[in-house]
């Protein structure tokens, strides 16, 4: 079974106001947090799903680059392009490069939880769902294809066909910080910051 992990860091940053994925914290990269999660946390191989204008500014020494034909269309849409573009790969570990905080034992936990009788195994934090930190598995591919021709770019209705494997974590897990705004990133330093009894996050 090949498990590869998926950086998507392909998104225009409108909320954000300049390209969050290379925002820093702790000295690194928020999509460099998220290729060591995925490393280490036990894919096999770690790739970067992004566009012509932002591939130049990634490290290709960090992991391997995707470059999406058409940018901007959306995470459905990333995720089918990386499993054309890697025909091998069983399961995918969807990352987006704006869930910074996420642990490689988190990873790990969830690659736990595959199974054959599932397609998806997602977290769901609270009453919330995951979904931007998540396995796919490659049969989900065709179900992709036809949401995608019918103008869908989000993965709620591909979580309401495909078989659905829930992993139950807390609501309040740093994990799952979604960093939007930033004043996001100024409250997840101090929640951080908080949780590490009071660490400096620089």
């Amino acid at each position: 079974m090949m498990i590869d992990g998926l950086v998507l860091a392909g998104g225009q940053s409108s909320r954000y106001g300049k390209a969050k994925m290379f925002e820093q914290y702790n000295g690194k990269a928020f999509y460099q947090h998220s290729i060591t999660a995925l490393s280490e946390g036990g894919c096999r191989s770690v790739y970067i799903v992004t566009n012509s204008g932002l591939a130049p500014s990634f490290s290709s020494a960090d992991a391997a680059i995707l470059v999406e034909e058409t940018a901007h269309q959306g995470p459905l849409a990333a995720l089918a392009f990386a499993m054309e573009q890697l025909p091998r790969t069983d399961w995918f570990f969807v990352l987006a490069a704006d869930i910074p905080f996420v642990r490689a034992s988190l990873v790990a936990d969830l690659i736990k939880e595959i199974d054959s009788a599932n397609q998806i195994i997602i977290p769901e934090s609270g009453t919330r769902l995951q979904p931007l930190l998540a396995l796919y598995h490659r049969d989900c591919l065709s179900m992709i294809k036809q949401l995608l021709a019918k103008g869908y770019r989000s993965f709620k209705p591909l979580l309401r066909e495909a078989r659905l494997k829930r992993v139950a974590f807390a609501g309040n897990q740093a994990d799952f910080m979604n960093i939007n705004y930033p004043e996001d990133l100024r409250e997840a330093k101090r929640l951080l910051s908080d949780l590490n009894g009071k660490e400096k996050i620089e």
